[in-house]
């Protein structure tokens, strides 16, 4: 598909009006990419490849900086990945926040919406339809841009800083897209594997680290088997129950009848075993070890596994915040507690009679886990961090009028007054009637905030 090619400065696409410069933008990219080819050949790093292409379009287009910006459309920031700086070389300190606000950005999300590329020939051009965007550019130095756009796993754009040749070219900043987004996935692919294997204390064969906020995952030394790769929710239900019981061993009647009380069976224990083998041929695949043993008492975890869960680790995280010594080490502490919580435990079941009372607990333990944490961060006056991990607990637990008061009360901090009113209408459709009037009350109050 052809992408299209758009200014948000003036209306123009690709100008290939002057024949001698087109020319020679054209023999210069058949030089260049056969240079390029030479020097990424062999080289098994992605992250290497990706950004010695990011400097080759750097030299090219004789600009300032190239680099990959990730947009979370979801949370509503942007942040650079992987960069090439000209003047001081690749992954170099730039003058970017660890994550900027997008919501000045919205010509940018248009234009990444309707997979078209971007050009910015002078922002001066700006300075007065779009004076925030345009305070932004000012920021950043940023005089020109070229950028194309980039929409699936990850989604933003790959971006020219103050281009100073051929801004009315953009074909080679397209074609090496494709290129440094390849790379980009063999990363993250390979990342993926390596959390696999090297999981949360994953040291040993025997170590199993089994999460279980949100969707249940299994990871060993070997590798990883998600939710739906177990392709059976029986199968799943019957694991978390024997890892959140308090029992050594549990006999099939009991499983049965704790998780599935309705369902008609003259064997639980044939049914039972059947779930058993299907569940040990699938951990077959990464360990030599057996999962769940048959033992004379019903089933149970094996012994000489160390099984450890998100949810064993989010409680120790929890307790140990709470009688860190300093706040330096309580923030940490929480930080990490409040990472481990991806959602309702066992999200597919959690709304279940068997286990909706420690849903529910550990909800409300995440929640004052992450307000905890939101107000020592606002105390400490790190209301970007605030604003960060609040969006984030929010889309987890959108009921939440601690939450958003700290989410809304640090935009404010920051001086985003019409962004805070923002979140206090979006707290409006997600809040009890009573539960806004006492965030709005408290906003009012507190925050000094009308």
């Amino acid at each position: 598909m052809t992408e299209s090619y758009k200014s948000l400065t003036e209306s123009s696409e690709e100008d290939v009006g002057n024949d001698i410069e087109y020319v020679r933008y054209a023999v210069e990219i058949e030089r260049t990419i056969h240079k390029l080819h030479g020097k990424i050949a062999g080289c098994s790093d992605p992250k290497k490849v990706a950004l010695s292409v990011m400097e080759t379009v750097s030299q090219f287009y004789d600009a300032d900086w190239c680099g990959i910006i990730h947009i979370d459309l979801d949370v509503g920031v942007w942040t650079p990945l992987w960069w090439y700086d000209t003047k001081n070389g690749p992954m170099a300190p730039n003058t970017c926040k660890e994550y900027e606000l997008s919501d000045y950005c919205g010509r940018w999300l248009e234009c990444l919406k309707d997979r078209v590329s971007v050009k910015i020939s002078d922002v001066e051009e700006i300075r007065e339809n779009n004076p925030e965007e345009y305070k932004m550019y000012q920021r950043l130095g940023v005089q020109s841009v070229l950028a194309v756009p980039f929409w699936k796993r990850p989604t933003g754009f790959l971006v020219l800083k103050n281009p100073k040749r051929y801004q009315n070219h953009g074909s080679l900043l397209r074609l090496l897209n494709h290129a440094i987004k390849s790379a980009l996935n063999e990363y993250f692919l390979m990342e993926t594997n390596k959390l696999a294997v090297m999981a949360p204390r994953i040291e040993k064969d025997t170590d199993v680290y089994i999460s279980m906020f949100g969707e249940l995952k299994i990871a060993t030394s070997k590798g990883a088997l998600t939710e739906q790769e177990l392709k059976s929710p029986k199968i799943v239900r019957m694991l978390v129950y024997l890892l959140l019981s308090q029992k050594v061993a549990s006999v099939p009647r009991e499983i049965v009848d704790a998780i599935w009380p309705h369902e008609e069976s003259d064997a639980p224990g044939k049914n039972l075993k059947g779930l058993v083998y299907r569940l040990q041929q699938s951990f077959s695949l990464i360990s030599d070890y057996r999962l769940i043993e048959s033992t004379t008492h019903g089933y149970q975890i094996n012994p000489k596994l160390n099984v450890f869960t998100d949810v064993q680790l989010f409680e120790r995280k929890w307790r140990m915040a709470l009688n860190a010594s300093s706040t330096g080490t309580k923030v940490e502490l929480l930080k990490k507690a409040v990472d481990l919580y991806n959602g309702d435990l066992l999200r597919s079941a959690s709304s279940e009679h068997w286990i909706i009372g420690q849903s529910v607990h550990y909800q409300h333990r995440y929640i004052g886990a992450v307000t905890e944490l939101l107000k020592t961060l606002h105390e400490d006056q790190d209301y970007h961090c605030v604003h960060r991990y609040a969006a984030k607990a929010l889309a987890i637990v959108p009921h939440s009028a601690d939450i958003y008061y700290w989410l809304i009360h640090a935009i404010h901090k920051q001086g985003h007054t019409e962004i805070a009113r923002s979140e206090l209408r979006t707290a409006k459709n997600h809040l009890l009637e009573e539960d806004y009037e006492l965030l709005a009350n408290r906003l009012a109050v507190e925050a000094n905030m009308t």
